[in-house]
């Protein structure tokens, strides 16, 4: 389910990786360390009879998803079987499904036009080996404030050097709105952040709409 929906959104695509790596040449010699998304969902009328709409996001530390990668679900949970409403973080490592993890908020999205943010950061601990994937900084107006009590963190033993190797073309292309996209405004990608190992922060900002939706 997760790889039939990593389809080419051309323009975005473009825009994401010309910007990305035209800032990465100036820092080339820099190893990134963490890497933070700022994600907007614009919703229109939420359809509580059916958990509409349903939002799937993927994050990888690399330019592909061929290895360890991370899922974020909102408005639906489905493992270990389909919930309506709450949301997931879930650990793939290629076609294989690894582990999940569900965020305190439960019930379904039911405000008009509200307006839901959050974080998705990836931090690598190469002293530890270790790779930690992180939904936080969350608000809505249904769910009120989410994700900064680690309920949706996943730390993985990692041999990557750096995320000198992540691409937000991954993200964009794999995420978007999977039911009801009838129901959502825009998904948008508001900006990145990426940390270098002297603790240098550097930022885009590019807002990107994903239209990514595979329901009619």
């Amino acid at each position: 389910m997760i790889l039939q929906k990593f389809k080419t959104i051309a323009v975005a695509w473009s825009v994401a990786v010309v910007v990305f790596i035209g800032l990465t040449a100036q820092t080339q010699a820099l190893e990134v360390v963490a890497i933070e998304e700022h994600w907007e969902l614009k919703v229109g009328q939420p359809d509580g009879g059916v958990s509409g709409p349903q939002v799937t996001m993927i994050m990888s530390p690399t330019n592909d998803i061929d290895h360890d990668f991370f899922v974020y679900t909102l408005n639906y949970r489905s493992d270990p079987d389909f919930t309506a409403g709450g949301m997931q973080v879930q650990r793939w490592y290629g076609e294989d499904f690894e582990d999940s993890r569900n965020g305190s908020p439960n019930g379904m999205l039911h405000y008009t036009d509200e307006t839901v943010t959050w974080v998705q950061r990836l931090e690598l601990d190469t002293a530890n080996n270790s790779l930690t994937f992180d939904v936080n900084n969350g608000t809505s107006e249904s769910w009120g404030a989410f994700g900064n009590q680690g309920y949706m963190r996943f730390t993985i033993n990692s041999t990557l050097a750096n995320l000198n190797n992540y691409r937000p073309a991954v993200s964009i292309t794999g995420s978007g709105v999977n039911f009801g996209g009838n129901r959502v405004k825009s998904l948008i990608l508001t900006k990145i952040r990426w940390w270098d190992a002297e603790g240098n922060m550097y930022e885009m900002e590019a807002p990107i709409d994903v239209d990514a939706d595979i329901d009619p």
